[in-house]
């Protein structure tokens, strides 16, 4: 998905030291490994691994949909179990459903957020179809209110609330994520950073130890570029 410009807030919107390694360190079931960057994308892997591949997404976006269904296991097997990739999901958020998503994908912390993913993204093609669907009225009244007001309604239209308690989350854990300026903040300096810095274009984009990769959107063309990086 392309990516006009930077993302508008909704308001428009002495002592000797051994070195040792730390016992995530020594584990080799790197699939199951999560672990948080300093920008908060969340990472499954070695934290160490030689080559960092960051994913910088849109839940609004179909084509990062279809990299989740098309990469989730063969990128977890055949890469990341080896322990010389590690994956992170950073978000680039193109709109306040985006940023929605985006905020519930993150509750319950780090052990959560990648199964949050992967059950958002598999939805996405329903509750996208609402919003493509809805009057201008409806679409309008969704603009009303503060931010986290607009939000719940976004996922009450959604149907977020009812994903969510899928997940294990009950309505008012729901609210309170959506009312995480914490989070939100964390969010958008991932969008400004991959805007803005890294001069990113569109979703899905990737990069390799922060090096973004050209010309490369989708599985087919992500997955030989990782298998010609040496162990």
């Amino acid at each position: 998905m392309k990516l006009a410009g930077v993302y508008l807030a909704l308001g428009t919107i002495g002592t000797a030291l051994t070195c040792t390694a730390p016992s995530w360190a020594q584990s080799s079931d790197w699939a199951q490994r999560v672990t948080m960057s300093s920008q908060g994308g969340h990472i499954v892997g070695n934290p160490l691994a030689k080559y960092r591949l960051t994913e910088y997404m849109s839940y609004t976006c179909n084509h990062c949909a279809n990299f989740e269904a098309e990469s989730h296991d063969s990128l977890k097997t055949d890469f990341v179990q080896k322990g010389h990739i590690s994956f992170e999901i950073r978000n680039l958020v193109l709109n306040p459903i985006d940023l929605t998503a985006a905020m519930l994908a993150r509750c319950g912390g780090r052990t959560k957020f990648f199964g949050n993913h992967r059950a958002i993204l598999a939805s996405q093609t329903d509750w996208m179809q609402t919003f493509q669907s809805s009057s201008p009225e409806v679409m309008q009244s969704l603009n009303k209110g503060s931010i986290a007001e607009r939000m719940k309604k976004i996922a009450g239209a959604a149907g977020f609330y009812g994903l969510m308690q899928k997940r294990g989350f009950a309505n008012d854990q729901v609210d309170a994520c959506l009312s995480d300026t914490s989070t939100q903040e964390t969010i958008l300096a991932m969008t400004n950073y991959a805007a803005g810095t890294l001069k990113l274009s569109g979703t899905p984009s990737f990069t390799v130890n922060d090096k973004p990769i050209d010309k490369v959107h989708n599985w087919a063309r992500l997955r030989p570029q990782l298998l010609a990086l040496p162990e």
